[in-house]
């Protein structure tokens, strides 16, 4: 197995405060200018670690997050995500305040999207995680009173 250069709990605290800080947040604090035509950029920087989130699009989303550790990349984690056929407006009204709620949630044992669960009104979380730290994936759905209204995948791990 590939040795980090900082201990894994340290690198799942760096996680959690930086996805925190940025796209969960809610706010624009981290945003910079985008390196590549027509994405967001977010970054986010704590001593030796840095941590890019650069996506493109809205309703369907394509993106990456690598965190360095003195600007060497060493962990990443792409993502598709796309509202679902069917979702109605009122449903996907209350869905980006929503996600970004579960997404603080987030396990420092497993920091790559929100919770197993998570609950709030009419919207419920789902995430289904597989593997470990190093290498993993899974798919998180957001209901709607028990519609699906919303799916992302993602997969990643350590950068060899």
């Amino acid at each position: 197995m590939m040795q980090l250069p900082i201990p894994e709990i340290e690198l799942s605290r760096f996680l959690v405060e930086a996805k925190n800080a940025t796209y969960a947040s809610g706010t624009d604090q981290y945003s910079v200018p985008a390196a590549l035509p027509a994405s967001h950029q977010l970054e986010y920087q704590q001593g030796d670690l840095s941590y890019k989130d650069i996506y493109f699009g809205g309703l369907a989303f394509i993106g990456v997050e690598t965190v360095y550790f003195s600007g060497k990349p060493i962990w990443g984690m792409s993502y598709y995500g796309t509202v679902l056929p069917g979702s109605g407006e009122t449903q996907l009204a209350g869905m980006p305040p929503f996600l970004k709620a579960a997404l603080r949630e987030l396990p420092r044992e497993a920091p790559y999207r929100g919770p197993e669960s998570f609950q709030q009104g009419d919207y419920r979380y789902a995430n289904e995680i597989h593997g470990q730290f190093s290498q993993f994936h899974g798919t998180e759905i957001i209901y709607h009173k028990e519609q699906a209204i919303y799916q992302l995948h993602y997969s990643g791990g350590v950068i060899r």
